[in-house]
């Protein structure tokens, strides 16, 4: 049995890396994974109809370390499939915010907190109750995962174990999407300063009055920024050196007339942009 879920588990593998060179879309991809496990599980299935396990140690192996290896990546690859589905054609900044909170829900599953616990010290004393089949106690089993499975090819925790490892495997895919995201942001940021792309070219006073505007309005964390952190980020991204703002500000505030020119003027022009567009 060693060897035939070695070679189911080495087939997959096989699989997965032509499929994944292949020049399709994602989601096609993760669907043909998808199909070509399930049909690895029908046949490892199939197998264990026809097998007579040697002994209870063997059963249990099975169980705890054989088959979840199998079932795990089933689990991931649905998962991911839901994953890539909700970020597919969103913007990088809407995909890193998605994922973000995706491996926060992950980090904060705790269903079955006892067996997760037991798994994972490495404890065998119970593996004759959770490992073989024919001991399901649902008084034992909270979550009632495996009240409606089949029996014939489940115990009462594999798939408990195959929803952990797909649980690290998944954990593991968002930490590295989250890090190559936040790396590309990084860079993108890095390169709009390094060449300049947004140079401001309006008046010094303009910005400060945009900038006051800003800290005024709260826009940024709920109004809990120093100006002149909004300042510093607006000297930077816009090469530009605002110098004493504050001493600006106040050449705004003693303005005799309009003392919002500039606001004024962005409200005149994006309201006749808009008229245009309607038109």
């Amino acid at each position: 049995m060693e060897n035939f879920v070695k070679n189911i588990k080495q087939s997959i593998d096989i699989e997965i890396k032509r499929i994944e060179q292949q020049q399709i879309d994602t989601l096609n991809k993760i669907k043909q994974i998808v199909d070509f496990i399930q049909t690895s599980l029908t046949l490892l299935k199939q197998e264990v109809s026809e097998y007579q396990f040697e002994s209870p140690q063997e059963e249990i192996l099975f169980f705890k370390v054989w088959k979840p290896q199998v079932f795990s990546l089933f689990i991931f690859y649905v998962r991911l499939y839901q994953i890539e589905k909700n970020r597919t054609e969103q913007s990088p900044a809407v995909q890193l915010k998605y994922l973000k909170t995706e491996y926060e829900s992950l980090q904060k599953d705790s269903s079955d907190t006892g067996f997760y616990n037991y798994y994972q010290a490495g404890r065998a004393e119970l593996d004759h109750l959770y490992f073989i089949r024919g001991q399901y106690d649902i008084y034992s089993d909270a979550q009632c995962y495996s009240l409606n499975t089949d029996t014939s090819f489940s115990t009462m925790h594999d798939s408990s174990v195959a929803r952990i490892l797909a649980k690290e495997h998944l954990s593991q895919y968002l930490s590295n999407e989250i890090q190559m995201l936040s790396d590309k942001s990084h860079l993108k940021v890095a390169s709009i300063i390094e060449k300049k792309w947004l140079q401001w070219t309006e008046s010094k006073v303009a910005l400060v009055e945009f900038i006051y505007a800003l800290y005024a309005g709260k826009c940024f964390n709920n109004g809990n920024t120093n100006l002149k952190d909004i300042a510093f980020c607006c000297e930077i991204l816009f090469h530009i050196e605002i110098g004493d703002f504050y001493r600006i500000f106040l050449e705004i505030r003693n303005r005799k007339k309009n003392r919002t020119q500039f606001l004024d003027k962005l409200r005149e022009k994006i309201t006749k942009m808009m008229d245009e567009l309607d038109k």
